[in-house]
């Protein structure tokens, strides 16, 4: 929810289903969305799965929607849309009747009362607050006021466009679109794979491939030749290293290597380092040279501390200030990966998905995490990062950094939950 939304007025029902789609980038379908609300403030909006109409966990689920908006402090009662799988046509049969009382129930225990409710069927939308026909006609009003509602117009005037489904839009962003540069980026990677593979995790070899990672991220938007692409999918074949550049991303190389460093997981080099070709000479660039930050205690201490929350999406402390990803550098690295993703059809690409997925479940994007994972196991079955967190999105489980407003993603202001498959 950017600063942007502040300035517009969201008044009638038809303005807030508006106000949705473009919070979530994509029209729901099929989904129960939350807005949490601090007075008349919308703050941060969720969105989970619909469950089935007879489904009997309606509790559990109302329970794990509750406390996951309640993690907002500031938050004091919130919005409920459903996008249901069909008109409701007959006014004594609620199709989600159960989860909505659930829902009622589990919020205000929460401490954050349903204000206001509407079901959105598949031509028709209405409040659930009225039932009145004289009021509110059945089966309710055509969804095409929503689309034709200010706030749409509004969002659009401002350059949000809706997109398609998170499965569709991400198909399309990681499709190969350049069939000869794939073509060159696998033949590049032939002499990389195994060595990257077998020895990627000696010390100077990862203090390397750093360097490849932190060169190409700070050239970005102009992007990696074929040589460099077949390097950095190739450097993420080994669990370790993967991790170390996730947490490089998330922080800086220097204190992902001082983290792998003092937690022992780099090994002495077995062979000879190898980079990327023409990247001058095979040599790191002076800006691009990764290095421990220092052999005290306290460095390894906190660089330690730090690689471990980041990986799991933890918070940490500092000097009474808190710790999380930086979010700077992750949404540079974000479009990187995604290159990198369109570059190969073969089992490199899942590494990259799994980074793309963990970004998008740090910033509590949880339908959007969960696709990347899927996709992911699509490329390499079974891989294990990808599939721990999913399944910790089945179970409702957040990632720690997106509910902490200090070290939320805010991309969107607010949007500290964003939406969430369970």
């Amino acid at each position: 929810m950017g600063n942007q939304v502040d300035k517009i007025r969201v008044s009638a029902g038809e303005d807030l289903l508006a106000f949705i789609p473009h919070m979530v980038g994509y029209w729901p379908k099929h989904s129960i969305v939350c807005i949490g609300m601090s007075g008349k403030r919308l703050r941060a909006t969720m969105r989970l799965d619909l469950p089935p109409d007879d489904s009997s966990d309606a509790q559990q689920f109302a329970d794990i929607a509750a406390s996951q908006l309640s993690s907002d402090s500031e938050a004091d009662g919130c919005l409920i849309a459903i996008f249901g799988r069909e008109d409701w046509v007959d006014p004594a049969d609620f199709p989600q009747a159960g989860s909505y009382l659930a829902l009622r129930v589990a919020f205000a225990e929460a401490g954050m009362p349903v204000q206001d409710a509407w079901y959105v069927g598949t031509e028709h939308w209405r409040s659930l607050e009225c039932t009145d026909a004289a009021c509110c006609p059945w089966p309710g009003k055509d969804n095409v006021s929503i689309k034709e509602s200010f706030v749409n117009t509004e969002f659009i005037y401002r350059g949000s466009m809706v997109g398609e489904s998170p499965k569709e839009q991400i198909r399309e962003l990681i499709a190969v679109k350049d069939e000869a540069f794939a073509t060159s980026v696998a033949a590049a990677g032939n002499d990389l794979r195994e060595p990257l593979a077998d020895s990627g995790r000696g010390s100077a070899q990862i203090a390397v491939t750093l360097g490849a990672w932190e060169y190409s991220l700070s050239r970005w938007p102009k992007t990696p030749d074929a040589s460099m692409t077949a390097f950095l999918l190739a450097s993420l074949a080994d669990t370790t290293v993967r991790d170390t550049v996730i947490v490089a991303l998330a922080t800086t190389a220097n204190h992902a290597l001082t983290g792998a460093s003092g937690m022992g997981l780099l090994e002495g080099d077995m062979t000879s380092v190898v980079a990327p070709r023409n990247w001058h000479g095979g040599n790191q660039s002076a800006p691009s040279i990764v290095e421990i930050e220092s052999y005290s205690d306290t460095a390894y201490l906190l660089a330690c501390r730090d690689f471990g929350n980041i990986l799991v999406g933890e918070v940490g402390d500092h000097d009474g200030g808190a710790r999380g990803p930086n979010w700077d550098r992750l949404d540079r690295a974000e479009p990187l990966l995604a290159f990198l993703a369109s570059a190969t059809n073969a089992a490199d690409k899942a590494p990259v998905l799994c980074l793309l997925g963990w970004i998008q479940w740090c910033k509590g994007r949880g339908t959007w995490a969960g696709n990347y994972f899927q996709l992911c196991q699509g490329f390499q079955p079974r891989y294990r990062l990808a599939s721990m967190l999913d399944q910790l999105l089945a179970v409702g489980y957040i990632a720690a950094c997106a509910k902490d407003q200090r070290t939320a993603w805010h991309g969107r202001k607010d949007e500290s939950i964003g939406d969430q498959a369970a």
